[in-house]
């Protein structure tokens, strides 16, 4: 069995998730800024309720993070939120992606705990921007991270060209080529800010996104 959209689907919103939840219980934010960030928790709630239709178990990460958003106050997340609800959320979202898994390849399992760090930072970066958040470190790790993610990717990605018979990557190259391009074009894209001192915006990122997943598209549509 190959990788699946639905599989990097869950990859994102399990590395989203994951950050998002360090930024509400470990962040030095204000209320008001915390309250900014829980408010994005239901585009990760859409995205679990998307990885439902091929994955029913994502069900239960998205139950979890249903009731701890709807069952606190935004702003009071990390002193009166229902912690252990979110926590359990990312628990369960962890036995999504595991399940997912269960039927790849080692290069494929490979690629898809890197796209929990690529796909993941790249997400949780766009719902951070949106939120204002002040936690300025994450506007350079996160590309950071991206970048990182990107090298192993590409790595991984050659691995698995090498169990593709030759004919098939020679019809395919402008397919590989394509995929290449994208990604570097989103790491260049995601340090763009970086580079020219000036603040992160949200269409950047939102750029940044839809790159990666013209990529992994291709990618696919080659393996």
């Amino acid at each position: 069995m190959n990788m699946t959209y639905t599989t990097l689907l869950i990859s994102a919103l399990l590395g989203a998730q994951i950050i998002l939840t360090l930024v509400l219980t470990k962040g030095e934010i204000c209320p008001g800024q915390r309250g900014r960030v829980h408010k994005m928790l239901p585009v990760l709630m859409l995205g679990w309720l998307i990885a439902c239709i091929n994955q029913p178990i994502a069900l239960l990460p998205l139950l979890g993070l249903a009731g701890f958003t709807f069952q606190v106050k935004t702003g009071k997340t990390r002193d009166q939120g229902p912690l252990m609800l979110l926590y359990a959320s990312c628990a369960m979202a962890v036995l999504s992606w595991l399940l997912a898994l269960s039927l790849l390849s080692w290069l494929e399992k490979g690629q898809s705990l890197v796209a929990v760090a690529m796909f993941g930072a790249a997400l949780a970066h766009l719902l951070l921007t949106q939120s204002r958040t002040r936690l300025q470190a994450f506007h350079r790790i996160l590309p950071a991270a991206g970048l990182v993610s990107a090298i192993l990717s590409v790595l991984l990605f050659s691995g698995q060209l090498y169990s593709v018979p030759q004919a098939q990557v020679e019809s395919q190259l402008l397919m590989i080529c394509g995929a290449l391009l994208l990604l570097i074009t989103a790491q260049v894209v995601w340090a763009g800010h970086i580079v020219l001192a000036r603040p992160v915006k949200v269409w950047q990122l939102s750029g940044v996104l839809f790159l990666l997943s013209a990529s992994a598209a291709c990618q696919l549509a080659v393996i």
